[in-house]
């Protein structure tokens, strides 16, 4: 059997990992304080270790929030917690201890034998499948012999969940995605794609990134319930689409592209390019203005600038000279006018 460690953890961070894993209630994080009362140590050192433990990405660590464990850091849990439990029934069965005296000897020895011996512990006892306390004991891990390679945050499209496996990049740009929340075991949504940037959302946060940036992310992609009916949504947009076709080949319709400057009140259009640069730009970006993103127009200053636009369910006050900066297309001249 492969160990499914291929890094040394400390028996305290093996601790940290197993008493997060016991307390934690559903997705809920758990409070650094709880953690801290639980561990006997002072809300200091909790904080420290849990930094250390997201650094190596066996956990999300949330200030005011708590600490959750990523799929890795589950991987160690169930690891130690499985050692844990087996002695326990051991301890119980074939030396005769009670429940309390079995849970702290436990303890000391979760953190001194190896898959081996485990294995050979678990058969011995007939693979027993919860404790002595009535909790169960997780199973062996079994790795595939090459780790998880991922792909490039870039390769996702709009609307896809991934998890953050690792990055690639710079020490300088490791911290600007820390400093937004973006840690490995993190789960990210993409929310809009253009050619240079990559808008995501992470805690509920959006985050704009460079392509650069992003190209050195490794992800994980997430299934979503959406995916088991993406067959029957991409029937449905090719029949539209050729519903649309047929109605701009007869007549019916006409697709015009104009500054969104132009755009008048309650009319409904589609992003096709954005363009400016800078700073001016990254907050287009950053609030959502992106190709594919639909926007329309709320309300107009009293002297026409500037205007309030309507995106991804948020109002954006640009300048005209900012609007027009961006193209956008509509369905028909009518529409425009």
């Amino acid at each position: 059997m492969m160990d499914i460690r291929d890094q040394n953890l400390s028996d305290s961070m093996e601790m940290y990992l197993v008493t997060i894993a016991r307390l934690r209630r559903g997705d809920k994080p758990v409070p650094l304080s709880q953690l801290a009362e639980a561990l006997n140590v002072t809300p200091v050192s909790v904080n420290e270790m849990c930094r250390k433990l997201q650094d190596n990405g066996l956990l999300v660590y949330r200030p005011y929030k708590g600490a959750l464990l990523t799929e890795s850091g589950e991987t160690w849990a169930d690891h130690t917690l499985r050692h844990h439990r087996l002695w326990e029934v051991f301890l119980v069965e074939n030396l005769h201890f009670s429940k309390t005296q079995a849970d702290e000897i436990a303890c000391l020895l979760e953190h001194v034998n190896t898959d081996e011996l485990i294995d050979r512990l678990d058969a011995y006892l007939s693979f027993p499948a919860v404790s002595p306390r009535g909790l169960p004991i997780p199973r062996p891990v079994r790795e595939d012999s090459e780790a998880r390679k991922g792909i490039p945050l870039t390769d996702l499209t709009a609307g896809k969940s991934c998890q953050i496996l690792r990055f690639n990049g710079s020490d300088s740009a490791k911290q600007f995605l820390q400093e937004h929340g973006i840690f490995p075991g993190v789960k990210v949504t993409v929310i809009a794609v253009s050619p240079d940037d990559l808008l995501v959302e992470v805690d509920g946060i959006h985050v704009s990134l460079a392509g650069s940036l992003a190209r050195a992310v490794d992800v994980e992609p997430l299934s979503s319930p959406r995916d088991g009916t993406e067959k029957a949504e991409l029937s449905t947009q090719n029949h539209e689409r050729g519903s649309m076709e047929h109605k701009e080949q007869t007549g019916q319709t006409a697709l015009k592209q104009i500054p969104l400057s132009e755009l008048k009140k309650g009319v409904e259009a589609v992003v096709v390019g954005v363009g400016g640069k800078g700073a001016v730009k990254r907050r287009m970006m950053d609030m959502g203005v992106v190709p594919g993103a639909s926007i329309k127009v709320l309300r107009v200053a009293p002297f026409g600038d500037p205007v309030e636009y309507e995106v991804k369910g948020y109002s954006l006050s640009l300048r005209k000279s900012e609007a027009g900066q961006i193209m956008v297309e509509i369905q028909s001249e009518e529409h425009h006018a």
